[in-house]
């Protein structure tokens, strides 16, 4: 089974579809967000998380491939960014609570 699959289904358009198990909502929406200059996004959430892609105009045809890419790519990243930061979350918030307290909370040995 695949964990997306890419259907060019107008010039200027094309979907995605995500598998819910595999990556988040919140994930691809962060991704669409950094890709707005290039592409409008419709996202629907079934069961699979549907990305319909609108170009804008002033992108070739030939770079659709590449961006779409580029795309896949910036969701495995924030989907991989928001689990590094579950098993990290502890970790972190002893660190920055050392760092911002006015007395050691952890002792020297």
């Amino acid at each position: 089974m695949k964990a997306n699959e890419l259907q060019f289904e107008s010039s200027s358009e094309c979907q995605l579809s995500f598998d819910k198990n595999v990556y988040s909502l919140a994930a691809i929406k962060k991704a669409a967000y950094k890709f707005a200059a290039e592409f409008a996004t419709n996202i629907s959430d079934k069961e699979k998380i549907e990305v319909k892609i609108t170009f804008n105009s002033d992108i070739k045809k030939e770079e659709y491939p590449k961006i779409v890419q580029g795309f896949q790519h910036e969701v495995l990243d924030q989907d991989l960014r928001e689990q590094i930061a579950k098993e990290t979350g502890p970790i972190r918030n002893v660190i920055l609570a050392e760092a911002f307290s006015k007395t050691a909370l952890l002792t020297e040995e």
